[in-house]
């Protein structure tokens, strides 16, 4: 554990804290232990203990055969790597159940929402859909009206208009250090 970040060291020690309080890790130990040895690193730190937990208990039960088959391999004594071969499944499933808990809505990732608006601003570039529609559908219209008198998309004219004043002001500047 000392080669992970705080936050995964703190979430995984929370995960050990309940499978010692969990009575189906008898006989287990091993199995859980290696599993976890292996997926620490890269499995996603969203999912609650105890949902993690079913979900490795789930998992060691349908794979069973095949992990200590593997344990026991002349290959995964000489490289303990190879294990992934199998809890690559288990972080699928972690992947998985994650994203669906995101969509969702039961996790918050704590990220920032970013939105991009661009100069000129359209009416709908600030304005929410959802919020209220009928301001949206009117500011798409006034959009379109626009689109329709000026014959050209209000960004582009804004941004040619830009374009077109900075090379006018670099061809002067070169200009006057052409003649000084």
């Amino acid at each position: 554990m000392n080669g992970l970040s705080k936050e995964r060291q703190d979430y995984f020690q929370n995960i050990i804290r309940h499978l010692e309080k969990d009575s189906r890790i008898a006989s287990q130990e091993n199995v859980i232990y290696t599993i976890l040895k292996d997926v620490m690193p890269d499995t996603p730190t969203y999912l609650e203990a105890d949902e993690f937990i079913d979900l490795l208990f789930d998992f060691i039960r349908y794979n069973k055969p095949g992990i200590r088959n593997l344990m026991y391999s002349h290959s995964y004594i000489h490289d303990h790597h190879v294990m992934r071969t199998i809890t690559g499944n288990f972080i699928q499933q972690v992947v998985v159940r994650s994203f669906d808990k995101h969509e969702d809505g039961d996790i918050d990732t704590g990220d920032l929402s970013v939105h991009k608006l661009t100069w000129p601003y359209r009416d709908t570039d600030v304005l929410d859909p959802d919020d209220d529609p009928d301001e949206w559908l009117a500011a798409i219209k006034r959009s379109e009206t626009w689109k329709k008198e000026q014959k050209i998309d209000r960004r582009k004219s804004g941004l040619s208009r830009i374009d077109d004043k900075a090379m006018a002001l670099a061809k002067e500047i070169k200009e006057k250090e052409e003649n000084t």
